[in-house]
C-alpha cells in the first residue's frame, strides 16, 4: 500500500466514525514520520495491543511490572565470574520477536556497528583489522545495564512514536531500569542506542587515519598510532557518553605479536587462535589412535556432546577460514566417530590411552 492510499482509506473510515477533518490531518502528520521511517504506524497503546495479537491486560502487565515475567540463570564467565541472564517468558518472548522484526531491524544503525545485524557475521568486524601495525581492543564495563529505559524510550520517540506508545515499547524491552542480556530485543536495541557514540568516535578515528569497528561491547581500533594517546582520547569520549572502560580487558597487540580480534587472528589470512587450533589436532589425533571413548575417559571429558562441540569448534574454524585443510582434515575425523558412535560402533579401535 502507498502514502496516499493509506492515507486516503484511514480517513473515510475515521470520517465514517464521526472523526473530523482536523482529527484526519493530526493523525497523519503523525503517522507520516513512521511511515518514512519504514516502521508500523501504531496511534495508542491499545492499538499496539492489537497489531500484537495480546490481550490489552497482559500486554500493560508486562509493561509496567516485567520482573514478573522473566526468569533469571546465571552462566560462567571466561574470566572466572558469573554473567546473570534474564530470559523473557514465551508470550513476552514473543512480543519482543515481534518488536525486533517490525521496528527495530528497520531503523538504520551505525557502520561501525558488525554485531547482531541480519546478513553480517563475525567476519565482518575482523576482516577490517587485517595486516595492521597495531590492534587496540577496548571493551565498555557492564555495557547492557549502562543503557537506560530513559535512553530506550528517547529512542522510540525519536523514531516517530508518541509518548504512551514510545513508553509502552519501553517497558516491554527493559528490566529493571535497563536492557535485559537474555531478551531477543536487547542486542538490536544496544546498537541502535551506541550509534551516536560510534559517530563520535568514528569521526575521531577518521581524522587519525585508525579503522574502528565495534563489536557489542568490543571496541577495536588498528592502524599507526600512539596507543597511550588514543586510548585517552577515546576513553574521554566514551565517559563523556555515559560510559567506562574495563582496563582489565585492554589489549595493545604490535605487528609481531598475535593480533586477536574477538577472538580471531588478523596478523595475515584470518584464522581461529593457535591454542584452540592446538587443543582440536590433540584431540582428533588421539581420537583418531586410541578412539573417541577412550580419548574421553583420558581427559576425563564428560560431556554427552563432546563430539558434537568438537564438530561445531572445527566448523567454525572453517567459517572464518575455509582454506584451512588441516581443520578439514580433523573434521573428517570428529565425523567419522560420531558416525560410529552413533551406531554403537565404538569396540573399534579403542585402545587404552597412554
Amino acid at each position: 500500500m502507498e502514502w496516499n492510499e493509506y492515507k486516503v482509506t484511514f480517513c473515510k473510515i475515521a470520517k465514517k466514525n464521526g472523526k473530523s477533518e482536523e482529527y484526519c490531518e493530526e493523525c497523519m502528520i503523525y503517522a507520516q514520520n513512521l511511515w518514512v521511517n519504514k516502521i508500523p504506524i501504531i496511534y495508542t497503546q491499545e492499538h499496539l495491543c492489537a497489531l500484537l495479537g495480546y490481550l490489552p491486560i497482559y500486554v500493560y502487565a508486562a509493561a509496567n511490572s516485567p520482573e514478573r515475567f522473566y526468569r533469571q540463570f546465571s552462566i560462567p564467565k571466561k574470566n572466572g565470574g558469573i554473567r546473570i541472564i534474564s530470559e523473557p517468558l514465551p508470550n513476552l518472548k514473543e512480543i519482543q520477536k515481534w518488536i525486533l522484526k517490525n521496528i527495530l531491524y528497520n531503523l538504520k544503525v551505525s557502520a561501525y556497528a558488525k554485531a547482531y545485524i541480519p546478513g553480517k557475521s563475525i567476519k565482518d568486524n575482523v576482516r577490517f583489522h587485517r595486516r595492521q601495525k597495531k590492534v587496540l581492543s577496548l571493551d565498555i564495563k557492564s555495557f547492557y545495564d549502562c543503557l537506560t529505559n530513559w535512553m530506550v524510550f528517547q529512542l522510540f520517540m525519536e523514531n516517530g512514536y508518541n509518548e504512551s506508545v514510545a513508553m509502552m515499547l519501553t517497558g516491554l524491552c527493559c528490566l529493571n531500569g535497563s536492557l535485559p542480556q537474555g531478551a531477543p530485543t536487547s542486542a538490536a536495541l544496544s546498537n541502535l542506542l551506541m550509534k551516536k557514540f560510534d559517530e563520535i568516535v568514528g569521526k575521531y578515528c577518521k581524522e587519525q587515519e585508525i579503522r574502528y569497528t565495534r563489536y557489542a561491547d568490543d571496541l577495536t581500533f588498528s592502524g599507526d598510532f600512539k596507543e597511550g594517546d588514543i586510548i585517552k582520547n577515546i576513553e574521554r569520549i566514551v565517559n563523556r557518553q555515559g560510559f567506562r572502560i574495563n582496563h582489565n580487558k585492554t589489549r595493545v597487540r604490535k605487528k609481531n605479536q598475535r593480533q586477536e580480534v574477538t577472538g580471531i587472528v588478523v596478523n595475515d589470512k584470518m584464522q581461529i587462535s593457535r591454542d584452540i587450533r592446538r587443543r582440536i589436532r590433540s584431540d582428533a589425533y588421539y581420537i583418531k589412535k586410541y578412539g573417541y571413548m577412550s580419548h574421553a575417559n583420558y581427559v576425563k571429558q564428560k560431556k554427552n556432546n563432546y563430539l558434537y562441540y568438537l564438530i561445531g569448534i572445527t566448523s567454525y574454524a572453517l567459517f572464518v577460514n575455509p582454506n584451512d585443510d588441516k581443520m578439514r582434515e580433523y573434521l573428517d575425523v570428529f565425523k567419522s566417530e560420531l558416525f560410529r558412535y552413533k551406531n554403537g560402533d565404538l569396540a573399534i579401535n579403542t585402545n587404552p590411552h597412554p
